[in-house]
């Protein structure tokens, strides 16, 4: 069982094609697309037409973006607020937010960060 990441969901949606939703244990939700990476208050805020739910979005530079695959869309695995992305990056989800990296030592060592979506404060 993963600490961070309840569950993992794949999906085609409307105007943007297919994704993986990460689903946190505390409700919040990430989203990963072909060249982007969105956090979501809640699964609720990704289909809201005026972005009230989105804490942030980032895009994902060509050379890390992930290739789609059924079994598993765009993450290939995730633990303990590791996701490896298929064929792309690495994002680790840090206690101040998520970050993209080229690969996973990269992540663990803190270098050559792409961003940092931040989370929002606790009291929000």
């Amino acid at each position: 069982m993963d600490t961070i990441i309840d569950r993992q969901e794949n999906l085609t949606l409307n105007g943007r094609g297919n994704v993986t939703l990460l689903h946190f244990h505390q409700g919040m939700v990430l989203l990963v697309g072909e060249d982007a990476v969105g956090l979501y208050r809640d699964r609720i805020a990704i289909d809201d037409p005026l972005a009230n739910g989105v804490i942030g979005y980032e895009s994902i530079p060509a050379s890390l973006q992930p290739q789609w695959q059924e079994a598993c869309g765009y993450v290939r695995e995730h633990q303990s607020g590791y996701v490896g992305l298929n064929q792309g990056g690495v994002l680790f989800i840090r206690p101040d937010g998520i970050a993209l990296y080229p690969t996973g030592p990269d992540a663990l060592q803190n270098r050559d960060m792409s961003w940092l979506i931040p989370f929002p404060p606790l009291n929000a």
